[in-house]
Parts: C-alpha cells; sequence; structure tokens
C-alpha cells in the first residue's frame, strides 16, 4: 500500500518560482503505517491558487519593439532641461557674434550713400560693390559647415571674427585707392570671414542646448543679426555726421577683437571638453551631459576626425527634404538682401530722404523684426513641446507666415492696388508701416527653415547650413546685382518688389510640400560602407 505524506509540492515552470511549502495543523497526528496497515488514503488537502508573475503572463516583445518605444517616446518628449552655464555662455556670445556680424556688413548701406557721392558712383556700380561681399560670403558658407565639423566649430568662429574685423578696417583705404575692383575684393575677404560664423553656431547650439529649446536659443541669436542692423542704421549716421564716413568701419570693425575677450575663455567647443582627463573620471560622469540626451560625450577617446569622402554629399543634393529648406532660404535671401542692401536708397529715391532719415526709417523695420524673431522661438518650441503640433507641423507653419505674409505686403507695397508702378505711390508713412509688416513676418523663417537644420541630422548640422546657406548667398548676390542693373535702367521699384513677392511665394510652396523634422542621414554612412 502506497502512503500518501505530502511534505512539500515544487512547480516546474518555465523560471523558478518559490516552493510553496504544506504545513499539518498541529492537532493531527502523523499515523504510523507501520502500525497499522489497513489505514484509509487520506485526502489531499486543496493547495491555495498559485499566482502566476505578471512577465510570465505578458507574452514576449518582439525584437526591436523596446527600442522602438524608447525612439517614439524620445521623440514625444523633447527635453526641457534648463540650460547649462556654458550653453547660457554660448547663446549670449553667439547672439553678440551675430550682433556685430551684421553691424560690420550693415555699415555699407548707410556708408554708401556719401561714398557715392565723393566718388560718382551709380546704381550699377554700388550692387557691384554689395555683391562682392555675398561672392565671398557664398565661398565660406559652402566649405565652412565642412571646416567647422571637421575642426573646432569655437576656434574656427574665433578665425573668421579675426578676418572679418581686419577687412572692414581696411574698407576707407580700399575705397580711397580710387579702384573699385580693390574695394570689391576687400568686401569680398570680409565677406570670407562672415560666411563661417552661422555653420559654427548651428553645430555649437546642437552639442550645447537640449533639443525642446533649441527654437528659442537659435531665434534668440537670429534676433542679434537684427539688432546689428538696427545699431548700424542708428549708429552709423551719427558717426559719419560727426567724423566722417571712414570712422564707420574703423569703429566697428573693432568690435571683433573686444568680442575675443569673452569668446575665448567661457566658450567650450564640446561638452566632452568639461570631463575630466582620466578614464576613469570620465566613466564617472553621467550618461548625458548638457548637450542632451541624444549627443552626451563618450567615454574614452575622441571621435575620429570627420573627412570629406566620408560626408554623403550626393545624399544631401538628392534629399527632398533638406532640398525643401534650401529653396524656402534661397527665396528668403533674395527678399532681405533687397532690403538689407536697398532699404536706405529706397527711401532717398523714392521719398528724398537724406541719409540720417532713411536709417531712422529703417530702423522700425528691424526692431518688429526682432520681436518677430525672437517670439517665433518660443511659439514654435510651446507648440511641439505640449504637443499641440508636431515638428514638422510647426516648421510648416512658422515658414508659411515668413512666406505667405511678406509676399502679400510686398504686392501691396509695389502698387498691386493699381496705384502704380513706381513704388512711390503710397505715403512715407504707409511705405514705413508695409516694410515693418514685411520684415517682422520673415522674422518668423527663424523657426521655420531657420531651425529645420537641426531636425533632419545630428550629426551633419553645420555641413547642411553652410550649404543651404551659401546656395541663398548667391541668390542674394545675384538679386542685389540684378536689382542695382534694373533700377539703373528702369528706376522701377514696383518691378523690384513684384520679382521678390514671386520668390517668396515659390521658395514657400516647395517647402509646404517637401519639407520634414524627420532625421534624414542616419543610415547614410551605413550605405556608403
Amino acid at each position: 500500500m502506497v502512503a500518501m505524506q505530502c511534505q512539500r509540492i515544487t512547480l516546474a515552470t518555465a523560471r523558478p518560482v518559490r516552493v510553496l511549502p504544506l504545513r499539518r495543523p498541529p492537532s493531527q497526528a502523523q499515523p504510523s503505517l507501520q502500525a497499522n496497515n489497513s489505514l484509509p488514503l487520506a485526502r489531499p488537502r486543496l493547495l491555495p491558487a498559485v499566482v502566476v508573475p505578471p512577465e510570465v503572463q505578458q507574452p514576449a516583445r518582439q525584437p526591436g519593439q523596446q527600442q522602438q518605444q524608447q525612439r517614439q517616446s524620445s521623440v514625444s518628449a523633447p527635453s526641457e532641461a534648463p540650460l547649462s552655464s556654458e550653453a547660457l555662455a554660448l547663446v549670449l556670445l553667439g547672439t553678440a557674434c551675430a550682433f556685430i556680424c551684421n553691424i560690420d556688413r550693415a555699415a555699407m548701406s548707410v556708408a554708401v550713400l556719401p561714398m557715392s557721392e565723393q566718388f560718382a558712383w551709380d546704381d550699377a556700380v554700388k550692387g557691384s560693390i554689395a555683391s562682392a561681399f555675398f561672392a565671398g560670403y557664398t565661398i565660406t558658407n559652402l566649405c565652412g559647415g565642412y571646416v567647422a565639423t571637421r575642426f573646432s566649430s569655437k576656434e574656427v568662429l574665433a578665425l573668421g571674427v579675426v578676418l572679418w574685423s581686419c577687412f572692414t578696417m581696411l574698407t576707407p583705404a580700399a575705397a580711397a585707392s580710387g579702384s573699385v575692383g580693390q574695394l570689391m575684393v576687400v568686401r569680398g575677404l570680409m565677406g570670407v570671414g562672415e560666411g563661417v560664423t552661422y555653420p559654427s553656431i548651428q553645430n555649437l547650439v546642437r552639442r550645447w542646448v537640449p533639443e525642446g529649446g533649441r527654437s528659442r536659443a537659435l531665434s534668440f541669436i537670429y534676433s542679434g543679426h537684427q539688432l546689428g542692423t538696427i545699431a548700424s542704421y542708428l549708429v552709423a549716421p551719427l558717426v559719419i555726421q560727426e567724423y566722417g564716413w571712414p570712422a564707420v568701419f574703423y569703429l566697428f570693425g573693432s568690435l571683433g577683437f573686444v568680442w575675443l575677450l569673452g569668446w575665448l575663455p567661457l566658450v567650450k567647443n564640446d561638452p566632452a571638453d568639461l570631463l575630466p582627463a582620466t578614464p576613469a573620471a570620465r566613466a564617472a560622469q553621467p550618461a548625458a551631459a548638457a548637450a542632451g540626451k541624444e549627443e552626451a560625450p563618450q567615454a574614452g577617446a575622441a571621435a575620429a576626425p570627420l573627412r570629406l569622402q566620408d560626408v554623403p554629399w550626393g545624399a544631401f543634393m538628392r534629399n527632398p527634404a533638406f532640398l525643401a529648406t534650401v529653396a524656402a532660404q534661397v527665396a528668403s535671401s533674395v527678399g532681405g538682401c533687397l532690403c538689407f542692401s536697398w532699404l536706405p536708397t529706397y527711401y532717398n529715391q523714392v521719398y528724398d530722404v537724406d541719409v540720417m532719415h532713411s536709417s531712422a526709417f529703417t530702423i522700425i523695420p528691424f526692431l518688429a523684426t526682432v520681436a518677430a524673431t525672437t517670439g517665433s522661438g518660443w511659439i514654435a518650441d510651446g507648440l511641439v513641446n505640449n504637443k499641440v503640433l508636431d515638428k514638422t507641423t510647426t516648421r510648416k507653419l512658422m515658414q508659411a507666415i515668413a512666406s505667405f505674409g511678406p509676399a502679400l505686403v510686398l504686392l501691396r507695397l509695389a502698387g498691386g492696388d493699381g496705384a502704380g508702378a513706381s513704388g512711390g505711390a503710397h505715403s512715407l508713412g504707409e511705405a514705413v508701416a508695409m516694410i515693418t509688416a514685411w520684415l517682422a513676418l520673415s522674422g518668423f523663417s527663424a523657426s521655420g527653415y531657420g531651425s529645420n537644420h537641426q531636425d533632419i541630422s545630428s550629426k551633419y548640422t553645420g555641413i547642411l547650413y553652410g550649404l543651404s546657406n551659401g546656395l541663398a548667398s548667391i541668390a542674394g548676390s545675384v538679386s542685389i546685382y540684378l536689382t542695382g542693373q534694373v533700377l539703373h535702367t528702369t528706376h522701377d521699384w514696383g518691378l523690384i518688389f513684384e520679382a521678390a513677392a514671386a520668390s517668396y511665394v515659390v521658395g514657400a510652396l516647395v517647402y509646404l510640400q517637401w519639407a520634414s523634422s524627420e532625421e534624414q542621414f542616419e543610415g547614410a554612412d551605413a550605405k556608403r560602407e
């Protein structure tokens, strides 16, 4: 006879579980099978239900499902971490750099009026001199993005500031030589120095500023560009009146050397520069430093330098999202260069306003542009971070405002209401109001195409911005030159405004069709290997 003596039961599962012991009540004594072989079999005690662990109940995840969920979570919830002290120094000094960059560039737009009187320049000559700057600017934009990525973005920018500051101060001597060609060379070399500015800044912002705050950071930096224009139009006439036009270039050119005193000691090229020197100390650092979760400094050896042949140039030129960004930037450059280079001349020729008052009227639109540019960054980040709109839709919305708005204003300014094509059918007050609306609306592009390079590539941000800004500079240089030729031949400002409006519309339509904020070149390196 088989005895039933149950002391413990073990469940065999896919993974070990806790063994459940069975206890008898203390009042029952264990019967002796030897003493009484006729005892009936004891009824087995019912066991409590065994609870299967939750992880056993859930079906196994498919390979890659967890990584996909993590990527979706990272996209839908951009980082809202506050700026580190190093990132804050970068944003403030980057804004100051944009300010100096444009105050030096805009000096010629004001000084060209007394210079043209002294040297007897017509509109065609003025257009050639202005376009020479953008020719040099284009060269370093096209290659400056790679240079700023291959080498230290911080040091490349510092070298650019030194270069353009020196040639700004050499402008009076070149003009006094009496050779327009020599002056064009100096202005072109000044453009070479300024061409590395924004590709370098784009790289540094990508490394230091968390994703959820990049639109605001870039918009704030871009506002320095507008503030430089305002300062140039405000200060240059006063300096010209008191000391003559050469003093403008000496004063503004010296600002770059003052800026270097803060830039060199306060700004680091990469968050990895802050890590301790020993490998053990590096490994002890948190996984995500000030740059945000996607670009934390790696422990150990530095990344290999980027070679020219490693850059997927062909993939850039075939990518619809990047080409859409280029189209919007080119169109905006045509309108921006028109306003930047010719606005004081417009007030002077159409409304007979002298250099002092034309600069004052020019300041008002750029003040509005500063507010719109900065505000657009807060609006864009708010829409994305609060999940009101996805990032691609937000970029397209901002760019639509920045393109269609100026186009409508320019058509009105051109006399589209039947007032005539001369561009002077409106009163001076009406013209200032429309130009203010034109530039303020265009400021929304800072959160449109102006921030799009950060979205579509984490590795090639500076290179992509350099390429698009270089192509935009070519378009801007050509538009400045053609504006001078058209005015010299027809004196028709209405035709100029209509052409700029058409450019805005074409760029906007292309951008709305193909722009994207998704990573575009993550697998480009793997395909090349």
